[in-house]
C-alpha cells in the first residue's frame, strides 16, 4: 500500500459521502424535513463515534504508554478535533437543506468542492506548497462546478 495508501481512503471518503449525501436527498424527497434529518443524522454520527470512542478506550488507544503517538501530546489540542465536530455538524446541516431544497448533484458538487478550500488554508497557515498542476486543477474544478450548478444552458 504504501505511500498511496492516502488515495484508498481518499477513494473510501468519495464513496461515503456520495451514499450519504444521496440518502439524504432520498430521505427529503420521501418527507423528511430538513432539521429532524439532520438531528437523526447528528444521532447516527454520534452512535458511531461513542461505539469507537469505547473501543478505543477498553483497546488503550488514548493511553500514551500503549499508543506512542500520543506521548507528549498536550490533550489540549484534541479541542481542535471538537471544533472540527461542531463545524462538520454544521456543514451536514447545510448540506442537508441544500440538497432538500435544490437538485443534489449541483448541491453536493458545491459543499464537496471543500478541497479547494482546504488546500488554500494549508498553503496560507502549514506552508504545504501548491504545484502548478495543483492549482490549475483547483481552477478547472472551480469552472466545473460553476458550469455544473448553472441552469441548462441550451
Amino acid at each position: 500500500m504504501g505511500s498511496y495508501a492516502w488515495v484508498l481512503y481518499a477513494l473510501g471518503a468519495f464513496l461515503m459521502f456520495g451514499i450519504t449525501n444521496f440518502l439524504l436527498k432520498y430521505a427529503s424527497v420521501k418527507g423528511v424535513p430538513s432539521i429532524e434529518g439532520t438531528v437523526v443524522l447528528w444521532l447516527a454520527t454520534g452512535l458511531v463515534g461513542i461505539v469507537a470512542m469505547l473501543v478505543m478506550v477498553v483497546t488503550g488507544r488514548f493511553n500514551p504508554e500503549v499508543n506512542p503517538a500520543l506521548a507528549g501530546l498536550n490533550f489540549k489540542y484534541f479541542i481542535i478535533t471538537a471544533v472540527a465536530g461542531v463545524t462538520l455538524a454544521l456543514g451536514m446541516y447545510f448540506l442537508k437543506v441544500a440538497v432538500a431544497l435544490g437538485k443534489a448533484g449541483p448541491a453536493t458538487a458545491i459543499a464537496l468542492s471543500n478541497a479547494m478550500l482546504v488546500a488554500a488554508l494549508a498553503w496560507c497557515i502549514l506552508g504545504e506548497k501548491l504545484g502548478v498542476s495543483e492549482i490549475v486543477g483547483m481552477v478547472l474544478y472551480a469552472v466545473a462546478i460553476i458550469i455544473f450548478a448553472l441552469k441548462p444552458l441550451g
